[in-house]
């Protein structure tokens, strides 16, 4: 219990130190560039983190458009949409690998759960069930 008591307290005392420092580096821009030019600069980074998210998403959706070919399966794998029938590539492309796997080899098939987001000791807020690496069913922790 104390251990991670310290440790609260250190990451406590971490973001105080962030603070403190991005407040200084404000601090020494405004006083070397006047508030005009401070103002300006913090737009011009602004810009510039808007301008490569931009372009990230724009290279993603080219990569996806050319994998996939069908720009419906595209914009569910862009807003990270699941639905059943889809493939195990499309939830890698979608929301990523799991946390966690459950494999069963059936007779005639492979069942695999994808477990995400843990919450709690064995207990996940995303299952995802694949059979054959084809999402048979999805369950959202509390329905």
């Amino acid at each position: 219990m104390a251990r991670r008591k310290v440790g609260k307290e250190f990451a406590g005392l971490a973001v105080l130190i962030v603070i403190g420092a991005v407040v200084l580096a404000v601090s020494k821009v405004v006083d070397s560039l006047g508030f005009t030019g401070a103002v300006v600069a913090a737009i011009l980074v602004i810009v510039c983190m808007v301008w490569v998210k931009i372009a990230k998403r724009a290279k993603r959706l080219a990569y996806l458009r050319g994998k996939y070919g069908d720009e419906s399966v595209v914009q569910h794998i862009m807003s990270k949409t699941l639905w059943q029938g889809e493939t195990a590539e499309q939830v890698r492309d979608s929301i990523g690998l799991p946390s966690s796997m459950d494999n069963n080899l059936l007779k005639t098939r492979k069942r695999e759960v994808w477990k995400y987001h843990p919450h709690g000791r064995g207990r996940y807020r995303l299952r995802v069930t694949l059979d054959n690496d084809v999402v048979i069913e999805i369950k959202t922790l509390g329905h």
